[in-house]
């Protein structure tokens, strides 16, 4: 059963508080799902496996295996790039500004330059390890990244909070938002966690596509209900003043009265 019970701004969470109006109620908050870690660990459990082979597969005399296991391990670093820089961000190193084209060449043959400095005086085996470190360290960033990203959803608005240091806050007013596309793929059902897409033409700020949303299906019933549901009339209070005629012994005479009340906004 979902319970669509709302809190108050001044009652919610202090973190939470500092990002709403006195107005808003708090719906619900929630971090995003797991799930978005999964990849980044599962690749680098995998990498932990493929460079401690090739290690050893480099420090033996010579050999087929030890050529397929450097070349496992050569796919495996192609899969952990792939994890960091998607292929839009590669082709926008071409395509963007002469700026962004040339920090990339200078940072790419910067890290080549170190790994063959490394491969001569320590070894291959070390610039496989060292790669390694540098993925892990990545890694433990996106974890960090993971526990500050939050969704908070109240009756005005869908708020996500996102960054370490420089944190970012984003909100959409749910007025501007037309329609939404909930989906769920089958690991997302397994898992728990399920993918919306928010339409808000002509918003300034549009979340967008967000992945990887915990609790998806009361998620979707939440923002349907402050969508869609019939709104509650808001009371308006209201006061009329004026004057009645009251028969004195001397003939009509004026009397102020004054009534009060509340009426359907």
């Amino acid at each position: 059963m979902t319970d669509f019970s709302q809190t108050p701004a001044t009652e919610a969470p202090g973190w939470i508080k500092k990002y709403l109006d006195p107005s808003e109620k708090l719906v619900f908050h929630a971090r995003f799902h797991p799930a978005t870690l999964l990849e980044p660990v599962s690749v680098f459990v995998l990498g932990l496996v493929a460079t401690s082979y090739a290690d050893l597969a480099v420090r033996s005399t010579s050999g087929r295996s030890r050529e397929v296991l450097v070349v496992v391990w050569v796919v495996w670093a192609a899969w952990a790039l792939s994890t960091i820089w998607d292929f839009k961000t590669l082709s926008g190193f071409y395509t963007g500004s002469a700026v962004a084209r040339l920090f990339s060449f200078l940072l790419t043959a910067g890290f080549i330059a170190l790994f063959g400095y490394i491969g001569k005086t320590r070894g291959v085996g070390s610039v496989f390890w060292f790669a390694l470190l540098l993925y892990a360290l990545w890694v433990f960033l996106q974890v960090l990244l993971y526990l500050s990203h939050y969704m908070v959803l109240t009756n005005k608005r869908l708020i996500v909070v996102e960054g370490i240091v420089n944190r970012e806050v984003k909100s959409l007013p749910l007025e501007k938002l037309s329609d939404m596309i909930y989906q769920r793929t089958a690991l997302g059902h397994a898992l728990g966690y399920g993918t919306f897409n928010l339409q808000a033409p002509g918003a300034s700020i549009n979340l967008g596509r967000l992945k990887y949303v915990s609790k998806p299906d009361n998620t979707y019933l939440q923002v349907s209900h402050l969508l869609w549901s019939a709104k509650a009339p808001d009371p308006k209070k209201i006061r009329l003043d004026g004057q009645v005629a009251e028969r004195g012994p001397d003939g009509p005479m004026p009397r102020n009265i004054s009534l009060s009340g509340e009426m359907d906004g």
